[in-house]
C-alpha cells in the first residue's frame, strides 16, 4: 500500500508594523516643535523678544523707530540701530530682564530697580558728543559700574573701545582716591586719609591751599588766582592739608 500523504501546513508570516512618523524636531534637542519654546536653537537660550526704540536721528524724536533683535550669540543684535546712527534713544514701552546676558547686565549696573531699559538706551545711542568719548574723561564708581553694564550688553558698539578707556580712567582714580593720593577741596588728616607725597593740580583759579601742624598753625601755604599748573609737597611730619578752590590733587608724574 502507498504511504500516505502528509500534507505540511503553511503558516502565514506576520504583517510588518509601520513605525510612527516622529514629530518635527528641526534642532535636534530632543524637544518636538511644538514643545519647544525655541524650535531653532539646540541649546535652548532665552531670547528677549524684539525691542522697539524711539531714537532721534537727526529729525527729531519723531522721527525714527528703531528694533533691536536678538543675536545669534546671546546678546542684542544693535546693527539695525547703529547703522541709523541715532544721538538718542527712549525704549517704547516697558522691558523685563529675559536672557542669562541681560541678567547678567544688571547685576554689573548695580541698578536697584529690576529695569534695564537704560542700558538698551545707552547701547542704542551713537552720539559723536557722548562725553565718554572726550580723550581725558574718568568715569566715576558709578559711571564704571553702569558702562561695563552696557558693554557686557552691547560689546561691540561703535564707541566700545573709548568706553573701555574712560571706564579705565575711572578705575585709575578711584583706586588713587582709594588709597587716600588723590583728594579736593577740604582739610585732609595726612598719614590717615590723605598720604604724604608730591601733588599737582592743574588750570585753577582762586586755589589756596596750607600745610598744617596738630595745632592747626600753618606750617606753610600758598596762593594763586590764576595757574596752569600748582605743586604742594606734603610732608609726613605735617598733621593736616588744606585746600580750597584747588580742584582735584593728584600725585605729580
Amino acid at each position: 500500500m502507498p504511504a500516505p500523504t502528509v500534507s505540511a501546513s503553511v503558516s502565514a508570516s506576520p504583517s510588518p508594523t509601520a513605525s510612527p512618523t516622529p514629530p518635527p524636531d528641526r534642532d535636534g534637542d530632543g524637544i518636538s516643535d511644538t514643545n519647544d519654546t525655541y524650535p531653532d536653537d539646540p541649546q535652548n537660550i532665552p531670547q528677549q523678544s524684539p525691542v522697539n526704540l524711539k531714537c532721534d536721528t537727526g529729525n527729531g524724536w519723531g522721527g525714527s523707530l528703531l528694533t533691536v533683535y536678538a543675536g545669534k550669540d546671546g546678546r542684542p543684535d544693535f546693527a539695525e540701530v547703529w547703522a541709523a546712527k541715532p544721538t538718542s534713544c527712549e525704549i517704547v514701552g516697558s522691558l523685563n530682564i529675559v536672557t542669562t546676558v541681560e541678567k547678567q547686565a544688571y547685576k554689573i549696573s548695580k541698578y536697584d530697580d529690576e529695569d534695564i531699559s537704560t542700558l538698551y538706551e545707552i547701547c542704542a545711542a551713537v552720539d559723536s558728543d557722548d562725553t565718554y568719548v572726550e580723550p581725558d574723561f574718568a568715569a566715576s564708581p558709578e559711571q564704571i559700574a553702569e558702562r561695563n553694564a552696557a558693554l557686557t550688553l552691547c560689546p561691540t558698539h561703535p564707541y566700545a573701545k573709548k568706553w573701555r578707556q574712560a571706564v579705565q580712567r575711572g578705575q585709575v582714580d578711584a583706586d588713587l582716591e582709594a588709597q587716600g593720593r588723590l583728594f579736593g577741596t577740604g582739610t585732609f588728616r595726612v598719614g590717615k586719609e590723605i598720604k604724604a607725597g608730591t601733588y599737582v593740580t592743574t588750570d585753577v583759579k582762586g586755589c589756596y591751599w596750607e600745610r598744617q601742624n596738630s595745632s592747626g598753625e600753618t606750617i606753610d601755604n600758598y596762593f594763586t588766582s590764576s595757574a596752569r599748573r600748582v605743586q604742594v609737597t606734603i610732608r609726613s611730619s605735617d598733621y593736616a592739608f588744606s585746600s580750597e578752590g584747588c580742584g582735584e590733587w593728584r600725585p605729580a608724574r
